[in-house]
């Protein structure tokens, strides 16, 4: 089976990015707009803010994906297992590129269905 990568979002102006744009990009400068992804499905956003160690109040309102790993851009880091910090355990898998990904899908965990505006 091929891998496929997966994005939980917790901030509006990467929503709003990705319907504007239909890209996935980190909009973090202070990262070097570096954008983590997973190969694991999270259908529960508090276990995905748990297992990918994200800072409190940080809970994904939305996934993306998947995304094959044939549509990935080069990675600047992983595969790679999530150390614990945030005061949660860590111990998903994670990997990280600063090059665009295009929008396939988006999934809102609030309404439990992909969000129509996309």
């Amino acid at each position: 089976m091929a891998t496929v990568y997966y994005r939980h979002i917790c901030n509006v102006r990467e929503r709003n990015q990705l319907i504007a744009e239909r890209k996935i990009l980190s909009v973090n400068n202070a990262s070097g707009y570096e954008t983590w992804y997973t190969p694991t499905r999270y259908d529960d956003p508090f276990l995905a803010q748990r297992e990918l160690a994200l800072p409190s109040p940080l809970v994904p309102e939305y996934r993306v994906g998947p995304v094959p790993e044939a549509a990935m851009p080069p990675l600047t880091t992983g595969p790679r297992r999530v150390a614990p910090a945030f005061g949660h355990p860590g111990g998903g898998i994670e990997i990280a590129t600063n090059s665009p990904v295009w929008l396939f899908g988006l999934w809102s965990f609030t309404n439990d269905a992909y969000d129509a505006s996309v």
